[in-house]
């Protein structure tokens, strides 16, 4: 995946050239990468090696091996002997089983999504920390490829928690997080009390920001995410987003 440096013009969390030496264009800084020659450096998006150092943005992978280094997607990268993410190592992975189960970025652009090896399922959510999903079946699970929704044999997985109480034979997901079995909705992972399934509705616009709140209601009750509002401030901010506020 990873390429020769290309990029003369900063642009954030990409790698470019400038005066004959490398930098990373962070969040609120340029990052020279000291003693790594431009002939000498491949890289992708935030991942990057040269034959002598790997790095995850402006910060050199200790003890990574430039030889068998490589990105696996925007979340994770491996070498022979390690699997990274934006965080760190990831500790007990088993290497020669590990891979990534979907393309390792949220709609808001952060590195978030699911690996697995042969022994453990992993999640790694969108602020960067990975951790081990216990109880996840590894043989057969699977992610949808959203990075929030995966499944087992027996469990559904949102945002790498288990769906409380969800019946796996009638669950069905929905747009912008919501889902719903036989008798309850949910908001990734989390159960809405008191709704009417039956008319329940997802009414978040098809092209609202990455980031906006996500709205739905049924016959009796309005909603904000997970949260009841009352239907004149739902009102309002429904117009809100349909005008592009």
């Amino acid at each position: 995946m990873m390429q020769p440096i290309v990029n003369t013009e900063p642009v954030e969390n990409e790698f470019f050239l400038r005066d004959g030496h490398v930098y990373f264009s962070g969040l609120y800084e340029n990052t020279l990468l000291k003693g790594i020659v431009p002939e000498d450096f491949h890289c992708w998006h935030y991942w990057g090696k040269s034959s002598t150092a790997c790095f995850m943005g402006g910060v050199c992978l200790r003890g990574a091996d430039p030889v068998s280094f490589q990105v696996l997607n925007y979340a994770y990268a491996i070498d022979k002997w390690a699997v990274y993410t934006t965080s760190g190592r990831v500790p007990d992975a088993e290497l020669a089983t590990f891979h990534v189960l979907d393309n390792g970025q949220n709609e808001s652009g952060a590195p978030q999504g699911y690996a697995k090896d042969s022994q453990q399922v992993y999640f790694h959510n969108g602020d960067g920390k990975v951790k081990i999903i216990k109880g996840a079946e590894a043989s057969t699970f699977r992610s949808f490829g959203d990075t929030f929704f995966a499944v087992d044999s027996k469990r559904i997985y949102a945002y790498g928690k288990q769906l409380p109480k969800a019946d796996l034979t009638s669950w069905e997901l929905l747009p912008h997080w919501y889902s719903h079995d036989a008798k309850r909705v949910y908001y990734l992972n989390r159960e809405i009390k008191g709704v009417d399934l039956a008319s329940f509705a997802v009414c978040t616009p098809l092209d609202a920001a990455p980031l906006a709140d996500h709205m739905a209601r049924d016959k009796y009750h309005f909603y904000q995410n997970d949260e009841r509002i009352e239907e004149s401030l739902w009102v309002e901010r429904m117009q809100e987003m349909i005008q592009g506020k």
